[in-house]
């Protein structure tokens, strides 16, 4: 796996949070419920994997970036969703929000992360992210199968994420 630039990643996660559309967000769970929202992102996440996998070597090129992006913007919406959902908050610091991306994608945030704050855990989140994502890569060399493949594996994470983020202990994760 190629380097990643610490900084960068941590500056993009930033750039993410920060154009989440919380009232949006709000105003979708309050119409289709959350486990409605959560469906409807995994969906959009498929879209783009369904589409960076379908024509194989030709459309990865620009296909798995943006395919990357838009699931990454997806697992945010249903994070900011589920706190929305579980706490009536849709506005979240990034400190606070990048801690329970990280949880819910499994990462270990011990006192010592926490310590020397955000940018360790937006690291190590980052580190996650782009482990998971990139690991689907390679099926989408082959052309539709590809496709499918991306697709599946896009609405299966996105999918998977609501569930772990819903099992959080949100309050706990505040008073850390």
């Amino acid at each position: 796996m190629a380097k990643i630039d610490h900084h960068a990643v941590v500056a993009a996660l930033e750039f993410a949070h920060s154009h989440l559309d919380g009232m949006k967000v709000k105003e979708l769970v309050d119409r289709k419920g959350i486990d409605g929202y959560i469906t409807h992102c995994a969906a959009l996440a498929a879209t783009t994997g369904v589409t960076a996998g379908i024509g194989g070597p030709v459309t990865m090129l620009l296909g798995v970036p943006a395919d990357m992006v838009n699931t990454i913007a997806q697992q945010f919406r249903v994070t900011l969703a589920v706190i929305y959902h579980r706490t009536g908050r849709y506005s979240v610091p990034f400190d606070q929000f990048i801690k329970i991306v990280g949880l819910s994608l499994g990462v270990k945030i011990g006192t010592q992360a926490a310590a020397y704050g955000v940018g360790v855990i937006a690291g190590q989140v980052a580190k996650e992210i782009v482990k998971r994502l990139s690991v689907r890569t390679a099926g989408k060399l082959i052309p539709l199968v590809g496709g499918v493949l991306g697709g599946s594996i896009n609405y299966a994470f996105i999918k998977a994420q609501g569930k772990a983020l819903l099992s959080l202990d949100l309050d706990r994760v505040a008073e850390d």
